[in-house]
């Protein structure tokens, strides 16, 4: 069966080809504005960018009876 000369193929692809042209025309808004998007990257890597440097300089307390001197430190010898 060749597909140029079925009637229902052929009006298929009219019909097809009716529509792409048809949606092709009709413009589409902008889904993203492009400075709110620019505006909410930055301020999302400043952020980011706080949070990892209040992780670098905090010191967490030692658990319950832990020491915090490695043992012979010379302070310990000054007591």
């Amino acid at each position: 069966m060749n597909d140029r000369h079925d009637p229902a193929e052929a009006r298929l692809r009219e019909l097809l080809g009716a529509w792409c042209r048809e949606i092709d025309e009709v413009p589409l808004p902008s889904l993203v504005d492009p400075v709110c998007a620019a505006a909410v990257v930055i301020e999302a890597k400043k952020a980011r960018k706080a949070r990892e440097e209040e992780k670098s300089g905090r010191v967490h307390p030692p658990p319950d009876g832990a020491r915090t001197r490695p043992p012979g430190d010379a302070r310990e010898d000054a007591l």
